[in-house]
């Protein structure tokens, strides 16, 4: 199923609520989330690792401290997405539209982001060590502070 239920949304918003007490994480590890509209979707926290959301619609989402390490987001929307702090080391962003979005803090250590469209995004802090960036759009984006030790495609 390509798709984050109801019930796993207010499950997830109980665990964030009560600072884990109640509720439950929200879990997506292995999971096919190909081409699932998910725009707006609440999930700070939220594990996906190893998760499929190529083609996903994840326009306006908040996500910070997300755990995606390992997932694949080939031709994803993530535009004015908020993914402070998330874990995206390993994860193949090609392809993504990150339009506006906050990377800010976000490790995204040996990431490829071929061909991804980072016009006016956020990277403050982020660590790229060893990510690729060739062929992506960086106008307007903020590499404030980002770590770029052997990151390829920057010039």
């Amino acid at each position: 199923m390509n798709t984050i239920t109801e019930e796993e949304l207010a499950a997830h918003g109980a665990w964030i609520a009560s600072n884990g007490v109640d509720g439950a994480r929200m879990e997506k590890t292995g999971s096919n989330l190909s081409g699932a509209s998910l725009a707006g979707l609440n999930a700070p926290k939220a594990h996906f690792i190893g998760t499929t959301l190529s083609g996903a619609d994840l326009s306006g989402a908040e996500l910070p401290e997300i755990d995606c390490s390992g997932a694949t987001f080939t031709g994803a929307n993530l535009s004015k997405a908020n993914l402070k702090n998330a874990d995206l080391s390993g994860v193949t962003l090609d392809e993504v539209d990150f339009t506006g979005a906050d990377l800010s803090g976000a490790d995204m250590s040996g990431a490829t982001l071929i061909n991804a469209n980072l016009t006016d995004a956020k990277l403050i802090g982020a660590d790229l060590i060893a990510a690729n960036l060739t062929g992506s759009k960086r106008d307007g984006a903020d590499l404030t502070d980002a770590i770029l030790s052997d990151t390829m495609g920057l010039d």
